[in-house]
């Protein structure tokens, strides 16, 4: 199968499977949001208050998107975790030059988030992904190496396997094995990650809708609500992650949880 083949075809089983979760409930974030596109309208003021709110915010979770069709480097997204939280959806190819105060603002604000005194989730290697936006020259390789990121992909796998045993025969505490049956443990190899839909869909019972991926990311947000949504969701799915990693929940707590949000 040669690549453009490929590639299709792991387009197309993405959406089969956007499709048979799509009969869950829809996500749920834990906290209300508010979002802000920054871009070269963004006015100062806007920025400088951001600005002083990073200043009192330790916790956030980063998420990036490429255009489908350009490949390019397209938008950053930044979730201030806070008890309403604040979103940022950073336009990355409608920035303002690189001279004016927008600009510098812009930057000095992702220079406070990316303090390394500051906790950064991503679902990924959040440096990694950061990376690909250097040449923008909002942040330096160097700021982004020095920042706390946790890889929350990772942590969610070991905490799932530790909550959720083998029922199948293996050992309980086994790791992901290609002879096991159980269908509460749908990642079968040892070397393989959850994808993040996979993860709500098992964890809370949610469908967090991924039909908008391979979507035009490199235009302006303010022509599609669907994507500011999208964007957004991709942040808080995340943050809800987190939780149970950061809270070392059981199985029971999970299910009282999901149980309440039943009503």
């Amino acid at each position: 199968m040669n690549q453009s083949n490929s590639a299709r075809s792991k387009v197309a089983r993405k959406r089969v499977l956007n499709r048979q979760l799509s009969v869950l409930s829809p996500f749920v974030p834990l906290n209300d949001w508010q979002a802000y596109r920054i871009n070269r309208t963004t006015a100062p003021s806007l920025l400088h208050d951001l600005i002083q709110l990073a200043r009192r915010t330790t916790r956030y979770t980063i998420d990036t998107e490429h255009d489908y069709y350009t490949h390019e480097a397209a938008l950053i997204q930044i979730e201030f975790i806070r008890r309403r939280s604040v979103v940022l959806l950073i336009e990355m190819c409608h920035l303002p030059p690189t001279s004016t105060v927008t600009f510098w603002l812009i930057k000095s604000l992702l220079a406070v988030i990316l303090s390394p005194s500051n906790f950064i989730y991503s679902w990924g290697n959040g440096i990694d992904e950061l990376g690909q936006f250097v040449h923008y020259d909002l942040f330096s390789s160097s700021t982004i190496r020095r920042s706390n990121n946790i890889d929350v992909q990772v942590d969610f796998k070991l905490w799932y396997n530790k909550v959720f045993l083998h029922t199948c025969g293996l050992q309980p505490h086994e790791h992901d094995h290609s002879l096991c049956t159980c269908i509460h443990r749908p990642v079968k190899h040892r070397q393989d990650q959850w994808s993040l839909q996979k993860a709500i869909a098992y964890a809370f019972g949610e469908f967090l809708d991924k039909s908008r991926t391979n979507s035009k990311w490199r235009q302006q947000l303010i022509h599609s609500d669907e994507l500011v949504r999208y964007a957004v969701n991709d942040c808080l799915a995340v943050t809800k992650l987190h939780m149970l990693i950061d809270g070392n929940w059981t199985k029971e707590q999970l299910e009282k949880y999901n149980q309440r949000q039943c009503f």
